[in-house]
C-alpha cells in the first residue's frame, strides 16, 4: 500500500512539474528569425483611449490600408506577456507581422492595445474594464478613424488570447448598451481554464511535496493566482478558485458564444496544448462554429516555426475573419 501511494504522489509530483507556471519567467526567443516584412500601411501610434484612476494614460496603435476610403472593420490585437508585461507594438513582429499584412492588404483595420498589467495590488478586473473601454472609444472615435462597428472582432496570443477570450465570451453580461458587439475571437495558445491550468484543488499533502521538489515553480505558480485573483491560493483558497473560474474562458460558453478561431502549438510548455483541446470541446459541445489549427512541434509564442507556416497561419486567419465579416448597406 505505501508503495502504492509513493508512485502515485511521485506520479503526480511530476505531473505539477510540468504545470504552466512558467508564465512570468520564460523568455520570448525565435528560434527561427523570420524574414522581415516591409509593411505597407498608415501607422497611427499612442493614441491615448483612456486614463487610469491612477491617472495613467493607457495607449493604442492604428494600423490601417493607405488611401482607406470607406469604413474598415475592426480587428483588436490583445498582445501576451503573461499578464504583466509586454507592448502592444509585438504586433508587428516575428509570425504577427505576416497577420498583420494580410489583414490590412484586405481592407482591415488592426487597433494594438496596451492595457493594464496585473500585479500584487491590480488584478485582473481592471484589464478586463479597459477593454470593455477600448470598444466604446472605438464606437465613439469611428468616424474620425473610418470604423466599421458592425465588423469588430479580437485577436490575442497566449495571456492576451486568455483577455481576448474573456471579453468576447463575457458579452451578455454587459449591462451598457454603449459597448458593440464582438462578432469572433481569435485565440493563439491562450488559457481556457485557469483551474485547470494551475491545478488549483491539489491536496496540502501534494503541495507541500511539489513545495519541496520546485520551491521556485511552486511561488510562480502561488504568486500568478495572488495578481490574477487576489487571493492567496494557500489560505484563501475557496475564493481563489472560485475567482479562477470567474477567469476561465471555458465558464462563458453557450451556444450563444461568439465564432472561435484556435491555434496551438504540440511543444508548447508555457500554456499546455490541453488548454485548446478543453477549449475546443466545449466550443463543439455547445455547437458553436469554431476552427481549432494545431501546429506540429510549434512552441510557445510559434517562436520556431517558419516562413511557410508563418503564412499559412496568417492565411488561415484571414480567411476566418473574412467569413465572419457581414457587410451592412
Amino acid at each position: 500500500m505505501k508503495v502504492k501511494y509513493r508512485v502515485i504522489l511521485v506520479f503526480s509530483l511530476i505531473i505539477l512539474s510540468f504545470l504552466s507556471y512558467k508564465l512570468s519567467t520564460e523568455k520570448v526567443n525565435s528560434d527561427i528569425k523570420l524574414p522581415k516584412l516591409a509593411l505597407n500601411y498608415n501607422l497611427q501610434k499612442d493614441i491615448i483611449y483612456k486614463n487610469t484612476s491612477e491617472n495613467q494614460p493607457l495607449k493604442l496603435d492604428i494600423y490601417q490600408p493607405k488611401n482607406l476610403k470607406i469604413k474598415s472593420p475592426v480587428v483588436i490585437f490583445i498582445h501576451g506577456g503573461a499578464w504583466v508585461i509586454g507592448d502592444k507594438e509585438i504586433v508587428a513582429q516575428n509570425y504577427r507581422a505576416y497577420v498583420l499584412e494580410e489583414l490590412v492588404d484586405n481592407n482591415y483595420t488592426v487597433i494594438s492595445i496596451n492595457f493594464t498589467n496585473i500585479n500584487n495590488e491590480t488584478h485582473l478586473d481592471k484589464t478586463l474594464q479597459d477593454c470593455k473601454d477600448v470598444l466604446k472609444w472605438i464606437k465613439d472615435n469611428s468616424e474620425e478613424y473610418q470604423l466599421d462597428i458592425n465588423n469588430i472582432g479580437v485577436w490575442g496570443g497566449s495571456s492576451g488570447a486568455h483577455i481576448a477570450m474573456l471579453t468576447a465570451y463575457n458579452q451578455q453580461n454587459h449591462t451598457n448598451s454603449g459597448f458593440p458587439k464582438l462578432k469572433y475571437v481569435i485565440n493563439f495558445f491562450g488559457p481556457s481554464d485557469l483551474n485547470e491550468l494551475f491545478k488549483t484543488d491539489a491536496n496540502k499533502l501534494l503541495l507541500k511535496a511539489f513545495k519541496m521538489s520546485y520551491p521556485k515553480t511552486y511561488n510562480i505558480r502561488k504568486q500568478k493566482i495572488k495578481q490574477l485573483t487576489g487571493f492567496d491560493i494557500n489560505t484563501q483558497k475557496e475564493e481563489a478558485i472560485k475567482k479562477s473560474k470567474e477567469f476561465s474562458p471555458v465558464t462563458y460558453i453557450t451556444k450563444q458564444t461568439v465564432p472561435t478561431l484556435i491555434f496551438h502549438g504540440t511543444s508548447d510548455s508555457t500554456v499546455d496544448i490541453s488548454q485548446s483541446q478543453l477549449l475546443a470541446d466545449a466550443l463543439e459541445k455547445n455547437k458553436v462554429y469554431h476552427q481549432y489549427f494545431v501546429l506540429d512541434n510549434a512552441k510557445h509564442t510559434f517562436s520556431n516555426i517558419n516562413l511557410d507556416e508563418a503564412k499559412d497561419v496568417a492565411k488561415k486567419t484571414l480567411e476566418f475573419i473574412k467569413s465572419q465579416t457581414k457587410y451592412v448597406d
